[in-house]
Order: C-alpha cells, then structure tokens, then sequence
C-alpha cells in the first residue's frame, strides 16, 4: 500500500510539473491560401492559412476550415512537438495569444521520414513570370528510378517564391523537405508564391495559391504532453 502510494504520488508531481512547463512560439507572418484539389468527379477549392515566423522554420501553423463556426489548426515543431486544437472563426483573426492548455492535445513529434533525406533533393528551375514579376522557381524530387517512383507512388511538389520576401526562411510543409533544406540550404529564401504538387504520373494534383500576406504579432503557448501512464500492479 505504501509503495503504491509513492507512485501514485509521483505521477501527480509528474503531471502537475509538465502541465504548467510552457513553451512560447512567436509568429510574425500570416498567409492566406486559395487551394485547388483536383479530382475525377469535380475539382474542389478551398481557403488554408499558415502562420509563420519569418526568421524560424522549424515550426509553423496551418489553419482550415473545419465547420461553420471552427477553424482546425494544427501545430507542427519539427524538433519537438505537435497539436490539433479548434478556434472560434470570429476570435481567429483577434488574438494576440493562443494558449493550448490541455497536455492531452500536444502530442511528440516523431520524424520517422528523416531516413527517407537521402532519397530526395531540391531542383533550382528557370525563373518564371507571373504578372510581369520575375520569381524563382524550385522543385522536390525523388532521386530513385521511374520505376521505383511509380511503384511507390511518389509524388514531387513545385515551389513558385514570391517577388521581394528574402527576408523569410522557405516554408517545407513536410518533415522530409524540411530535413533535406536543413542538410543543404540550397533554395532561395522567400514566401512561396504557389505550391504546385504533381502525382507520380506528374499530372497536377493540389495546386496552392498566395492571395494575401499581411505582418502579424502572435504568440502560442503549450504546455508539455501528458506524461506516459504508469501501470501499476498489485502485488497479491
């Protein structure tokens, strides 16, 4: 009895120390996305965001519509951590702070793909002219056969960088690209004008579009995960 009593305690230090350990993440950036989803039957549109901080790319938000009164964000910290959480539509574009409070919805980020680096690279394309603006062009490929690619289904996304955002550290929505961009940093900076993401065939199939930017001053405030749960066994 005693021994289960010092566990039982132990896990409520444990629980109440990471419940109100926070972390802080600073966003300076908010972009709003028109994306086009292609599909057999009809093609459908919607809205995304991402919230960004220009001088850090290791972690980010994307937001998208998960109702008629919620907005669905999700959080991602390569280094760290992850969270799905709701937003009130009306409070989304008022907020200066979003706290996540609950440790149940902060989850460990598990970059299982970073293996998968050296089977991909960054292309650096010809320029392309959009609205009589000049703008870089790079793309993610899969550097294993056409075989291999179409057997695995493997996909490449396109990145159009938008006029004059030097100053912002390249977007990579997925771990892998992100991994590959850390190991050799050989894409311009700037804020992704589009993301155009083919298929294995290289027929379109998600086509992102920039239709607005606008500097912003955020704060996100998580707590740590909950602890692993502790089973205890009663000795008879």
């Amino acid at each position: 009895m005693f021994l289960k009593s010092i566990y039982l305690l132990l896990i409520s230090i444990l629980f109440i120390n990471q419940t109100y350990a926070q972390d802080s993440y600073t966003f300076d950036t908010l972009l709003k996305y028109n994306c086009k989803f292609v599909n057999k039957e009809k093609d459908t549109i919607t809205t995304q965001y991402i919230i960004s901080n220009s001088k850090d790319n290791s972690y980010f938000i994307t937001v998208r519509e998960e109702n008629n009164i919620y907005y669905s964000l999700h959080f991602i910290d390569y280094k760290k951590i992850t969270s799905k959480v709701n937003i009130r539509k009306q409070d989304f574009f008022k907020v200066s702070t979003i706290n996540i409070t609950n440790c149940y919805d902060i989850s460990p980020y598990e970059n299982k793909y970073k293996y998968q680096t050296k089977n991909y690279d960054f292309v650096n394309l010809k320029d392309t002219i959009i609205n009589n603006d000049t703008l870089k062009v790079y793309k993610s490929i899969y550097l294993k056969s056409d075989k291999k690619k179409k057997r695995n289904r493997v996909g490449s996304i396109k990145y159009v960088v938008k006029k004059d955002t030097e100053n912002h550290l390249p977007i990579l929505r997925y771990s892998t690209t992100y991994n590959e961009w850390l190991e050799n940093k050989n894409i311009p900076n700037g804020i992704h004008q589009e993301y155009i993401f083919t298929n294995y065939e290289d027929k379109i199939i998600n086509h992102f579009k920039l239709v607005d930017s606008k500097k912003i001053n955020l704060t996100l405030k998580t707590v740590k995960p909950c602890p692993p749960t502790v089973k205890i066994i009663k000795r008879h």
